[in-house]
């Protein structure tokens, strides 16, 4: 049961040997509880190397395509399955199973990014070593919580109720029996992790930024409804008077998860197309490109068509490099988004000329016309914003139409039901948790 959250462990226990995107099963190691945590991690340079082990996760082959892009993009009308392989089609298809195995890798690889971070939460703080001041010791901490906070927050958008595992798992007995908590009760450490985050990252975070652990704090009280707190906390990412059109499209980083030819990704590889040596598992959807206006500068830096007519998605567009090497980064949080929160909090406290000058700011870099928000069109034209301004970059357009109802409207007519706002629990930690109840999925 709950094979990641110790494989996570071991990895700390060897953390010199820490390689990103590596894999391997459960049988290639020594359990944790064979290596005392507390030897793992005993002075500066060993939290350091801790520290690491989470970012490192979070760049994982199976988190880096699958669980950041193409199981929440199959999931919505932002981009369909061409590929082959049968356990993404199922995403594409509404027709999740209990025993896909890349849903399963994907959930198994969350709780070892949450099992590397709880390690680290437990030990650090006793680690005595006259280097490590406490802003360090403070900063590797919210590293550690800011991880969590990440995989967690894309855990409860997937399967809601999911076991919050708080500490680290080092045996393999009863204890790995954990049940679900509510994804309020979810939502409620991703805050408080962020939280903590927003005050104690510094500028040697590894590109995390309390503008960052603001952003994901202002994306969770967007999702919950707290517009007034979403308010607050794009507006500490961005600042109250943020200028986006002094920065270029996709260059408003607040964070990315960056990567390098030695240690890289292959989401180029899977958007392209054979012509450029791409596999072309995922591709833009119609509706998707449908969607933009005309003169929209945006879609020509997010959709290319090949000599057969076929698009293709470019926001991840190191086709040069071999697949594991490419080096585009992913796009967690960018200050984009952040406009976008500001103008739907403020045209849902009635603040249509500020909503507007907001949404305007998105508009007049995208080479747009400027709209006038009121409160019969704000939502629609604020969600017609979203999708095509973070296209291909997450799960953003299937959350925002679950979180304002529309999903059934919307996804209904290729099979959506309201039960497929969930995916199944992966099977294998069904058979082997004895705690862990079944989700009410349409599949389950």
């Amino acid at each position: 049961m709950f094979k990641q959250l110790y494989r996570g462990a071991a990895l700390l226990a060897f953390a010199a040997t820490f390689t990103a995107c590596d894999s391997f099963g459960l049988e290639a190691i020594t359990p944790i509880d064979a290596v005392p945590l507390e030897l793992a991690i005993t002075n500066a340079q060993g939290a350091a190397a801790a520290r690491t082990g989470v970012y490192d996760g979070l760049q994982t082959a199976d988190l880096a395509f699958d669980g950041f892009l193409s199981l929440p993009l199959y999931y919505s009308d932002d981009c369909d399955w061409t590929g082959t392989f049968p356990t993404r089609a199922q995403f594409d298809n509404y027709n999740v199973l209990p025993s896909n195995g890349t849903m399963g890798s994907v959930w198994a690889d969350y709780y070892a990014v949450i099992n590397s971070a709880n390690n680290l939460l437990a030990v650090l703080p006793t680690v005595e070593d006259a280097s490590l001041d406490d802003a360090t010791r403070n900063n590797y901490l919210a590293e550690a919580r800011f991880g969590r906070a990440i995989a967690y927050f894309q855990l409860v958008q997937g399967w809601s109720d999911v076991p919050l595992i708080l500490t680290p798992t080092v045996g393999v007995g009863e204890e790995l029996n954990v049940p679900k908590s509510s994804a309020s009760d979810v939502y409620d450490q991703i805050i408080e992790d962020a939280t903590f985050a927003a005050a104690n990252l510094n500028d040697l975070s590894l590109g995390m930024s309390p503008a960052a652990a603001n952003a994901l704090l202002a994306r969770v009280a967007l999702i919950q409804g707290r517009y007034p707190d979403a308010n607050t906390f794009a507006t500490a990412a961005i600042g109250a008077d943020y200028d986006l059109t002094s920065e270029a499209y996709l260059e408003d980083e607040l964070f990315y998860l960056e990567f390098s030819s030695t240690d890289g990704n292959s989401n180029a590889f899977f958007f392209g197309p054979a012509a450029l040596n791409g596999r072309y598992s995922i591709a833009p959807s119609a509706d998707l490109v449908a969607a933009y206006e005309d003169g929209d500068l945006r879609k020509d830096l997010s959709v290319a068509t090949d000599d057969a007519g076929a698009n293709y998605g470019i926001k991840y567009d190191n086709f040069a490099a071999g697949s594991g090497s490419q080096d585009d980064p992913l796009y967690l949080f960018r200050a984009a988004e952040m406009v976008l929160v500001l103008a739907e909090t403020e045209a849902r406290a009635g603040n249509f000329d500020e909503a507007s000058d907001w949404i305007n700011q998105v508009r007049s870099r995208a080479g747009l016309d400027d709209v006038t928000l009121t409160a019969d069109n704000f939502l629609d034209l604020i969600l017609q914003e979203r999708y095509v301004e973070l296209a291909m970059e997450g799960g953003h357009r299937l959350w925002d139409l679950r979180r304002t109802g529309k999903a059934v409207e919307v996804f209904g007519p290729a099979g959506y039901e309201a039960c497929d706002n969930v995916w199944p629990l992966p099977q294998s930690n069904i058979d082997t948790n004895t705690a862990l109840e079944q989700n009410a999925c349409c599949n389950c």
